[in-house]
């Protein structure tokens, strides 16, 4: 064996390896997709103290218009409905039929 992978030339990097940078890109990319959304709690928490109530999908709607240039942009509503939910566990935001409000104490 020459020690030359012929799917990567000669560079040494084996497909598992590029495999498992890639996986670490994701996570990273995800973290700070993470991190985007949750600095946007006051903004989500000012549009419920604003209308009282609100969907995932009218929240999901909005921050999709305010993050189209950046990471967090591509946002799915089943990632917006799991920020939403993490505030609801947190006692920030309450749920029922499909509304959320802020949480009463």
């Amino acid at each position: 064996s020459s020690g030359i992978n012929a799917e990567y030339g000669d560079t040494g990097i084996t497909r598992s390896r590029v495999m498992e940078e890639m996986d670490s890109a994701m996570v990273k990319i995800e973290q700070i997709r993470q991190e985007e959304l949750e600095s946007y709690t006051n903004f989500v928490m000012g549009l419920i103290n604003q209308s009282g109530q609100i969907t995932v999908e009218r929240v999901h709607k909005l921050l999709s218009m305010l993050l189209e240039d950046s990471v967090a942009g591509m946002l799915t509503e089943e990632e917006v409905k799991a920020f939403l939910d993490k505030k609801v566990k947190q006692k920030l935001l309450s749920f029922s039929s499909g509304i959320y409000k802020k949480y009463k104490t």
